[in-house]
């Protein structure tokens, strides 16, 4: 073969080589350039990685933090909250020329291979700060041709999507820092206990170095070796005239490292064991999730509680808690009357107490006792039924096998509705909710939101009137608050929102009836509080739960004592273990938040509207009514007309007192004299307001004025008479 032949031969294969190079680069070029547009955005793999979740009372004080999923501490922030010598060291140890890039240095990238062909080993990866971002996406960790390549492309594709300054700050914000502790935020609070912000040179130029070997250069394990790598940071800042070679000894030898007490936890760390804040917080989380908050996005969630106030007390249900024999726990809620925020809600008054520590008696279904008595009034005052005045009966009854009796054991007559409410009697109550059909007070519960459930023997019933049924305190809590406003039911918050728009809510009663029964409420001093509050108390039967509810104008309060596992004591009494604390709570929040006490006058803007009532019955006055008197009464609403007085009354009431008679008995020692009580019929007798019992026979007056008052047991009609003794001159 010619010599021609192979040189024809030989420049045909160059030419095909060179074709075919050229080929394969051009198909390579247009690989590298459409290879961005065909991976997905890497963020959106970053960001399912998620933050650690910082919780901050309305105060913006931390009261908890929470891991990922992964229990890794990473705390977002902005640019502008880290150190600007952070973020230059930063830029100069790992991507000098990041502003300059699109993504891959291919200088960078030509003097990394010199290197590694020149060593025969890899020197240097020419990762930049965008393909380092990129690889924290990636699954595989492991270093490899393939993996630098998917950096490579989907670093390009960051910088097509986000600006410098975004990708450097999720960059900082992902950096490992050795161990679970990730981003410059979370590791200048882990190592020094300070803020990214608040870094000096020295300490930003050991974080900045921790990056590369994370574990090995962990400075709470490895001090030396962080110290090393520090130095070496600082030479690179030479070596790129960021400063001289003397600032870098000075940095090196000078600033100091203000470590924290590695004996201790960091504060995050301290923070996010669970204690009482805790069930506040894991309702605040759940309305945040259902605002569209993801916890990806790091947003702190600004929970309603104030931490400083809840402390301030459980300090006072501790010291109450510990004077009660026999009781162990304590719980209580507080809200704010006009925007529903709940700004305590303690549960248990030891979070950490084994066996039962975690259980949230705040929303435990308890017998509640007295405390549904201010609803029933108020619904019998919104059906016309009675009003403040109104006189009502307190005299032994039985329905069937029920019959109630009051807490001290005594009954005191016809009363006006205001004392029986404000003394908390029973029978009048139980009276009411007989009145009223227990239908009606199911339909009361449920718009109350009040009602724990609906099983069969759930208290239901005329007892449900006494609490039978169980409650939370704090659905009761929220249910006083609509008495304390102007009887709308509207929704609680765990989460603070001063841009909240107030909520609308369901009219459970009229604002005069709220101010008819709040005025019956703070007809008494409530203990350990000197303002005008309207309160009540409440004591489970068996002694197994003490309650009191207490408002003014600006807050609610409801407190609990009692034992988790339902044990009795002889302390649980709600008007002497829970009310001296509600007092002192609210007194707490005077000096705090400066309350508006309940207004003395009344009515208020119209709510109330004057009325002649019968003085024998309390009910609105007839033609036939000998006296009367002045009262109001909610306006709008028509009170029920006194049928009692009159002829027509008189001949359909049979029902008397024989004796004693209407007048003035002269005793001729001084010790009294002896009447006897004598009805027509058998009756419960009562004498100046004490229960005598049933046709009581014979009594000593002392010399004075008397009213002795008879109730029919059959029907509860009654009879009063008044006379005087007096002394023989």
């Amino acid at each position: 073969m010619s010599l021609g032949f192979h040189k024809l031969i030989h420049r045909k294969a160059v030419r095909f080589a060179a074709a075919a190079f050229l080929v394969f680069a051009v198909l390579a070029l247009a690989v590298w350039i459409a290879a961005p547009y065909c991976v997905a955005d890497p963020m959106i793999r970053l960001r399912q990685i998620t933050p650690a979740h910082t919780y901050l009372d309305r105060n913006g004080v931390p009261v908890f933090y929470e891991t990922t999923y992964d229990y890794e501490w990473r705390f977002p922030v902005v640019l502008r909250d880290i150190a600007p010598d952070a973020v230059s060291i930063m830029l100069s140890a790992e991507d000098y020329a990041f502003y300059d890039h699109g993504g891959v240095d291919y200088q960078a990238v030509l003097r990394a291979l010199w290197q590694d062909v020149r060593n025969l080993k890899i020197i240097s990866g020419a990762s930049t700060i965008t393909m380092q971002l990129a690889g924290f996406a990636l699954a595989d960790h492991r270093p490899s041709l393939v993996r630098k390549f998917k950096q490579a492309v989907m670093a390009r594709r960051l910088e097509q999507l986000y600006t410098k300054d975004e990708i450097l700050t999720e960059y900082l914000n992902r950096i490992p820092c050795g161990g679970k502790v990730y981003g410059i935020e979370a590791a200048a609070r882990y190592y020094f206990g300070l803020r990214a912000s608040q870094l000096n040179r020295a300490e930003a130029a050991l974080l900045c170095g921790i990056p590369q070997k994370p574990n090995r250069y962990n400075p709470k394990f490895y001090a030396e070796a962080a110290k090393k790598r520090q130095k070496i940071v600082l030479d690179l800042l030479v070596h790129h005239e960021l400063i001289t070679a003397d600032e870098a000894r000075t940095i090196f030898e000078s600033e100091p490292l203000r470590y924290r007490d590695f004996s201790q936890p960091a504060d995050f760390e301290f923070k996010s064991a669970p204690d009482e804040t805790i069930h506040a917080v894991r309702r605040a989380r759940a309305e945040k999730r259902q605002s569209g908050w993801s916890p990806s996005q790091g947003e702190p969630v600004l929970c309603s509680i104030d931490a400083d106030f809840q402390r301030d007390v459980q300090a006072v249900l501790k010291r109450r808690r510990d004077a009660l024999p026999g009781v162990r726990d304590a719980a209580a809620v507080v809200l704010d009357n006009a925007t529903g925020e709940v700004l305590v809600f303690l549960g248990t008054l030891d979070f950490n107490e084994p066996g039962t520590g975690q259980y949230n008696a705040a929303n435990a279904v308890r017998s509640a006792g007295s405390t549904l008595k201010p609803f029933l009034y108020a619904e019998a005052v919104e059906g016309g039924l009675i009003t403040a005045d109104t006189r009502v009966l307190d005299a032994p009854l039985r329905y069937g096998n029920y019959a109630p009796g009051n807490f001290d054991g005594a009954f005191r007559g016809t009363v006006k509705a205001s004392y029986a409410l404000a003394h908390s009697l029973n029978t009048p109550a139980v009276r009411l909710a007989a009145t009223l059909g227990e239908p009606r007070m199911i339909e009361l519960a449920d718009k109350l939101h009040i009602l724990a459930s609906r099983r069969p023997g759930s208290g239901f019933g005329l007892s449900m009137a006494l609490g039978s049924a169980g409650h939370t305190l704090l659905s009761l809590t929220n249910a006083y608050r609509a008495l304390a406003t102007d009887g709308t039911l509207r929704p609680v918050y765990f989460r603070h929102d001063p841009e909240r728009p107030l909520p609308g809510g369901e009219r459970v009663f009229s604002a005069g009836t709220t101010q008819t029964v709040m005025r019956m409420l703070t007809s008494l001093p409530l203990a350990g509080f000197e303002g005008t509050a309207a309160w009540k108390t409440g004591t489970s039967n068996n002694l197994r739960d003490a309650w009191c509810f207490a408002c003014t104008e600006t807050l609610t309060t409801g407190v609990w004592f009692g034992n988790k596992d339902g044990s009795p004591s002889e302390s649980l009494v709600g008007g002497t273990a829970a009310a001296p604390a509600a007092g002192e709570i609210l007194s707490l929040a005077a000096s705090k938040y400066g309350l508006t006490p309940f207004r003395s006058a009344w009515p208020k803007e119209d709510a109330l509207e004057p009325v002649a009532l019968c003085a024998k019955t309390g009910l609105s006055a007839s033609p036939d009514c000998e006296k009367t008197e002045s009262a109001v009464k909610p306006a709008g609403i028509p009170l029920t007309l006194c049928h009692s007085c009159g002829d027509a009354a008189s001949s359909e009431n049979t029902f008397r007192i024989l004796s004693p008679i209407p007048t003035t008995y002269v005793a001729e020692k001084d010790e009294g004299v002896k009447l006897d009580l004598t009805p027509n019929e058998g009756a419960y007798w009562f004498a100046d307001g004490a229960y005598l019992g049933e046709n009581p026979g014979p009594r000593v007056f002392a010399p004075g004025l008397h009213r002795v008052e008879a109730v029919r047991a059959s029907d509860s009609a009654a009879d009063a008479v008044e006379f005087t003794v007096a002394r023989k001159k």
